[in-house]
C-alpha cells in the first residue's frame, strides 16, 4: 500500500493505492513469452480491462477497467516474470497483513535481497 501525495505540494491527499505483486518462478522460454502475453491480453480483454499499453520488445502489458483497477506483467531481463494488480481503497479502515498471504519464500540473491530469476521448468512454458 502506498500513500497518495499531490504531485505540487507533496502532501497526501488522503488515499492510497492498493497493490500486490507476485512473481512466476517457472522459467519461460523466449518461444513461448509472445504467447504468454496474447493469452494474458485475450483474457484481460474478456474481462472489461482496456489494454492501456502493450511492448512486445521490452515485454510488458498494462490494462486498467472502467472503475480504475490496473493490472501488468512485465518481463525482466532474466526472464523473470512480474505480475502486479492496483485497486483503490474500498474503505477506509486500517489495512494489514491477510493470513495465508505472506507469499513465496524466495532464494537469497548476492546482494541479500530475494532472488527473483526463475528456478522451476515446466514441459510447455520452458522449452
Amino acid at each position: 500500500m502506498s500513500e497518495i501525495k499531490n504531485s505540487f505540494t507533496n502532501t497526501a491527499t488522503g488515499e492510497v493505492c492498493v497493490y500486490r505483486h507476485r512473481y512466476v518462478r517457472t522459467e519461460l522460454s523466449k518461444a513461448r513469452l509472445t504467447k504468454l502475453l496474447t493469452v494474458i491480453i485475450e483474457h484481460w480483454k474478456k474481462e472489461g480491462f482496456n489494454i492501456s499499453s502493450a511492448n512486445y520488445r521490452e515485454p510488458s502489458i498494462s490494462g486498467k477497467s472502467s472503475d480504475g483497477h490496473a493490472v501488468g506483467v512485465s518481463v525482466g531481463g532474466f526472464g523473470d516474470v512480474d505480475i502486479s494488480a492496483y485497486i483503490g481503497a474500498l474503505s477506509d479502515g486500517p489495512s494489514g497483513d491477510i493470513d495465508g498471504e505472506e507469499g513465496d519464500e524466495f532464494p537469497k540473491a548476492p546482494n541479500g535481497g530475494p532472488d527473483y530469476t526463475p528456478d522451476l521448468r515446466d514441459p510447455y512454458w520452458s522449452t
